[in-house]
């Protein structure tokens, strides 16, 4: 937002304070304003970026179509003129195509789009024996879980598009409701990121935080490139330490949870298949597994 030193040297032998404050002023809701709080000359010309910033902001959210196309620094949030301690400032609300339940700030979104987290539990596909027991499952830890009151996950596996990322989206905002803290990764682009964080110095910290999370989500587990290391020193240790602390952690997969073991193996030795077996047996602990034989109604 322009100041209003920037204002003047626009035009700077033909332009004053008093003439931008008469501008200023031409607005009906900042001239409501200075009437309304009686405001002096001295005031305004302190307050003047402050008034500027509004009536920037407010051409801008008028012109504006949805979050989508948001020019605003806080996204769907319009700026409302103020006083305070007897200066002019500024307070933020949600603008009306702000409508996200604030709940789903409780979602730390790690490559998946946003929109994704429209998923609304009413919205559930029923139709198939395998998703209403999904459904029976999800309502019964949404009912039973507590941090003192523990409960598996789920290792949803299943065709490609049928609906296992929709359905744990519509848990985790679920469970954001109940003021979970939440992460919900794309495993394998998070897979690429921890490996590029191995020479930057926050691996370590980025492990912590998967570690600790309230709940965790990895979607399409299994559909990463290979990697020893990600696979014992990363995983592992991640998984193993949500057991011990009875963590909730859920899955979505293209393979069976069984068919991991081959997945998560660099080659067909022994030793290969022990690693794996241990990736597979601390999900296996953590985790429901549910198949969904068939695709979602749309």
């Amino acid at each position: 937002m322009k100041k209003i030193s920037d204002y003047l040297m626009e035009k700077p032998s033909s332009i004053n304070p008093d003439e931008v404050i008469d501008r200023l002023l031409e607005d009906a809701i900042i001239n409501r304003f200075v009437l309304n709080n009686d405001l002096k000359h001295d005031t305004i010309i302190i307050g003047i970026n402050q008034l500027m910033t509004f009536k920037e902001s407010k051409d801008i959210c008028q012109k504006c179509q949805g979050l989508y196309e948001c020019k605003l620094s806080y996204i769907g949030m319009q700026p409302k003129l103020v006083m305070y301690d007897s200066e002019i400032t500024l307070d933020y609300s949600k603008c009306h195509f702000n409508t996200a339940d604030e709940s789903r700030m409780k979602i730390d979104a790690m490559y998946v789009p946003r929109k994704v987290f429209n998923a609304d539990f009413s919205d559930f596909d029923l139709i198939g024996p395998s998703r209403k027991e999904i459904q029976k499952y999800m309502l019964e830890f949404l009912h039973d879980y507590s941090k003192t009151n523990p409960k598996k996950g789920m290792y949803l596996s299943g065709l490609f598009g049928s609906g296992k990322t929709y359905i744990l989206a519509a848990m985790a905002n679920e469970l954001a409701k109940k003021n979970f803290n939440i992460i919900f990764a794309y495993y394998p682009d998070l897979v690429r990121e921890l490996k590029s964080s191995i020479g930057s110095g926050d691996l370590e910290e980025k492990i912590q935080r998967l570690k600790a999370v309230d709940i965790l989500f990895l979607d399409d587990i299994g559909g990463e490139t290979n990697s020893a290391f990600i696979r014992d020193e990363v995983l592992g240790p991640i998984l193993q330490h949500r057991v011990l602390d009875e963590l909730p952690t859920f899955f979505a997969s293209n393979i069976k949870m069984r068919s991991l073991i081959e997945a998560m193996q660099i080659d067909a030795s022994s030793n290969e298949k022990a690693k794996a077996v241990r990736i597979y047996e601390r999900i296996h602990e953590l985790a429901l597994e549910f198949e969904l034989t068939e695709k979602p109604i749309r």
